[in-house]
């Protein structure tokens, strides 16, 4: 008998009813990064180094630095915290860490200003995740990394496609754990079609989870309706569609997949809007829905965290930033690049001395002819 399934027995829970601990899933991708850790100390190369910016004493925020942190020290990985006291000193904080060849990835910590109103634009967070360097962004929300996902483009260098982009690492965790629950991807379908026929619903559209993962779902075939506080709208093939005649119930109770991450104590899902056979993920900081009543529901698969795999999406991201970017062999491609398209560009004269040397030269020659004719 299963863990899951001894819970069940023991709880009292809806047959087939099971709670998954992310802990199990989060498991097998921080083993392949210790590997990757241990093959580059043999390699002599030092293991790639984080950068954390805390500039806010929101408890889910600095709940998240020290996942970050324990997770990083026993995964291998050099994790540096740098705490702010003025939330005003961040963008610099922030342009010295892009600045340092020293680092390899940054994580900020949001939020730090909220939605307030900013001189450089609507969002003053959002500005600073357009600042992080897409060489260094390890949370994959800058506008390269948001703009590749929400077009469906995979690698950053076309045409070439050697260097994969990063996707945003708390969606990317949710896609993981979907990959790892019982009929939610088919694997046997092409790529963009694993979750064809699957209906998802996700109450939550902020830059950071709910619409980079509808993209991601809806990139993978599935039908996403996205629930705001005041609108729904569906992601389906790459294209966005008001749904003026749905509310979330008549979208949770359509869907196969159930999100919620809605950052409030009060709110609660209604546990009677959830289906069987419906897999439920709860991102929030809090708990969205009522444990004990959803899996009184049958073959309810209920996630009730995904920081155990977002931290491990966080590292996964930060190998794959080192490897595309700041790897010794890969910079020392880049150089030698470099070089090669200078010196394609690079006129056939070094100086304008050369071009008046090379006319006078060609004026003498050219009169010493005319004088032997």
């Amino acid at each position: 008998m299963t863990s899951e399934k001894a819970a069940a027995a023991t709880n009292n829970w809806a047959p087939g009813a099971q709670k998954i601990d992310a802990t199990s899933i989060a498991a097998p991708f921080r083993e392949e990064i210790r590997s990757q850790i241990q093959k580059l100390k043999e390699e002599g190369i030092e293991a790639p180094l984080l950068v954390g910016l805390l500039a806010n004493s929101d408890p889910a925020a600095k709940k998240y630095a020290e996942w970050t942190g324990r997770a990083c020290k026993a995964d291998g990985i050099r994790y540096e915290l740098r705490e702010i006291d003025d939330a005003i000193d961040v963008e610099n904080a922030l342009r010295d860490a892009n600045d340092d060849p020293r680092v390899h990835g940054i994580i900020v910590y949001y939020p730090i200003f909220g939605q307030v109103e900013s001189f450089s634009g609507e969002s003053q967070d959002d500005y600073l995740r357009d600042t992080v360097s897409h060489k260094c962004d390890v949370e994959g929300l800058c506008h390269e990394y948001r703009s590749n996902l929400y077009r469906n483009k995979r690698y950053v260098d076309y045409p070439t496609n050697s260097k994969k982009c990063v996707l945003p690492c708390t969606a990317l965790s949710v896609v993981k754990i979907l990959e790892s629950c019982p009929s939610c991807y088919d694997k046997s379908k092409p790529i963009g079609r694993h979750m064809e026929g699957q209906t998802v619903t996700i109450i939550n559209r902020s830059e950071i989870v709910g619409r980079p993962l509808a993209a991601m779902l809806a990139n993978d075939g599935a039908d996403v309706y996205s629930v705001d506080i005041d609108s729904i709208y569906l992601f389906r093939g790459g294209r966005l569609y008001a749904c003026d005649g749905e509310t979330p119930e008549s979208c949770v109770r359509k869907s196969s997949v159930v999100v919620t991450g809605v950052p409030t104590k009060a709110y609660r899902l209604p546990s009677e809007w959830i289906q069987p056979n419906t897999t439920v993920v709860n991102v929030a900081s809090f708990k969205n829905v009522n444990e004990d009543e959803i899996l009184q529901i049958e073959n309810v698969t209920y996630i009730p965290m995904v920081g155990k795999v977002t931290v491990a999406m966080l590292e996964r991201n930060l190998m794959r930033l080192f490897y595309n970017f700041h790897h010794p062999e890969r910079e020392l491609e880049e150089r030698r690049k470099r070089e090669s398209d200078a010196a394609l560009q690079s006129p056939w004269y070094g100086n304008a001395l050369q071009v008046y040397t090379a006319i006078a030269a060609t004026a003498i020659l050219a009169l010493s002819l005319a004088k032997r004719k």
